[in-house]
């Protein structure tokens, strides 16, 4: 049961930001699909079974191949496109491959061939699957783009595994913390977790399918965050629900060129939504009678360039930016002012540079008359900084913000930054990290990356540091990017 003293910050937060988050296409880039060094591009690959997945359940697997070489390719005649498989293996011993298709099939560039197959899961045990071919006289990556499915011998033997080995099923619900606090303990394995769903997004495949994108909190601390990925259809959930979610846990997951980290993996309808904590959850929200702070207000669509603390800075100078502190307790009662404080902080501009796209191949483009801009950062917070606020920030809501990013062109019209695409920039570039991840009382210098979709033809853009200096009272820092 969800206790009274769970923070509602982030609750309001995320009523906000779902207003501007509409990132299916941007989702669509984030994830951006495994292409091999011959040119063949896996833009869908699909394992779906009953979970939990029992002796007899069948499993249906659906692969999609495009042809991006820009030259013809020709599977082999007498093996085609199939799914490889092994039962409880990881190597030629214990095959289980099928669904052998397309045999000599004739791939024209940039043309598509999806392959569907099924077979029964037929013993009990650790399943492997991943997208096999054979062509030119070579078979495809052993284990490319594998996917796992633990098969139990009978449902009884599904509730009771404790959780003790490799693929195995835990007994109890986890909370976020929990599951994040021990995730190496539990990588590979069917875990059942519980959060808050922050932010729900329902996107398609490149066949039209659609998937659920949950980004899933701890109920009590909201430092805690990992990605559920529901397939099979739409998760019969919302933002802010509290939802139960059952599926195969890893800690790193690879697509394309990036690593994500802590993704639960399930059907979408093992997305659950617990009525009772939401309702209470609810409740709880309506009684917090604290103002979110909108920076949206604040800034609004065109900025007064006069209103800068002083001429804006040149790329690669350090800016210093001041904001206040506070903190607060959670007995005896949620969210008391405790205490109140200064903070300082550091941000330097490294470099700017516009594309047409972010990420690598299956990226979308930035459309028509328009560009990214990529910023690469460096920031550092103070030691000396305590309390609220606890990280830097990407976004425009909040109660104590901290440095928040905007970007005007000479005219004063605003950008705000691309949530997820700030996120695939960030980690193209080895040990940066994600503003959210940057702790404000860090004195490290830390790489960083904020990307933008603006007009080809912008003029003279400039990064607006954003900071709240008291009630209604922000100040603006600039960085000149041109």
């Amino acid at each position: 049961m969800r206790t009274k003293n769970t923070d509602r910050q982030l609750a309001r937060l995320m009523q906000l930001l779902v207003l501007w988050l509409v990132l299916a296409t941007v989702v669509t880039a984030a994830m951006a699909q495994p292409t091999l060094p011959n040119g063949l591009q896996l833009d869908r690959f699909e394992v779906r079974v009953a979970e939990p997945a029992v002796t007899g359940a069948v499993v249906t697997v659906e692969i999609t191949f495009k042809n991006v070489s820009g030259q013809p390719m020709q599977f082999d005649p007498g093996v085609g496109i199939f799914v490889g498989a092994r039962l409880n293996s990881t190597t030629d011993a214990n095959s289980r491959d099928f669904g052998h298709d397309h045999k000599g099939l004739l791939l024209k560039p940039e043309a598509q061939v999806t392959l569907r197959a099924t077979r029964p899961l037929d013993a009990a045990g650790e399943w492997r699957f991943w997208p096999a071919y054979r062509m030119n006289g070579q078979w495809g990556p052993f284990r490319w783009q594998e996917k796992t499915v633990q098969v139990y011998a009978s449902a009884a033997e599904a509730r009771g595994s404790a959780g003790s080995g490799a693929g195995t099923e835990t007994a109890a619900t986890l909370t976020v913390a929990q599951l994040l606090a021990k995730a190496a303990n539990y990588d590979g394995k069917r875990v059942t977790v519980t959060g808050d769903a922050l932010i729900v997004r329902q996107q398609k495949d490149a066949g039209g399918k659609p998937w659920t994108l949950i980004s899933l909190v701890d109920i009590e601390n909201k430092k805690m965050v990992m990605n559920v990925i529901g397939t099979g259809g739409p998760a019969a959930v919302g933002n802010g629900d509290v939802v139960r979610a059952t599926g195969l846990f890893k800690v790193k997951s690879q697509r394309g060129r990036y690593a994500y980290d802590n993704e639960l993996v399930c059907e979408s309808s093992s997305i659950v939504r617990n009525q009772q904590q939401t309702a209470d959850k609810l409740a709880d929200d309506k009684n917090d009678s604290r103002s979110v702070i909108d920076l949206r207000k604040a800034v609004g669509r065109q900025f007064d360039m006069g209103l800068l603390r002083e001429k804006p800075a040149a790329i690669g100078a350090e800016v210093a930016v001041r904001f206040p502190t506070r903190q607060y307790a959670q007995v005896p009662k949620r969210n008391t002012i405790v205490g109140t404080g200064s903070g300082t902080a550091a941000i330097r501009v490294e470099q700017a540079e516009q594309r047409k796209k972010v990420g690598g191949p299956g990226s979308t483009p930035a459309g028509a008359d328009k560009n990214f801009l990529i910023l690469r950062l460096s920031v550092r917070g103070n030691t000396a900084n305590n309390g609220m606020p606890e990280n830097f920030s990407q976004s425009f809501v909040s109660y104590d913000p901290g440095p928040v990013f905007v970007l005007v062109d000479r005219t004063g019209t605003v950008y705000w930054p691309e949530a997820v695409l700030s996120s695939t920039a960030t980690y193209s570039d080895k040990g940066a990290k994600p503003l959210g991840d940057i702790p404000i009382n860090s004195a490290a210098w830390t790489r960083s990356a904020l990307v933008f979709k603006v007009p080809a033809t912008i003029q003279e853009p400039v990064l607006l540091v954003v900071t709240l200096q008291g009630e209604n009272r922000f100040e603006y820092n600039g960085i000149r990017l041109h």
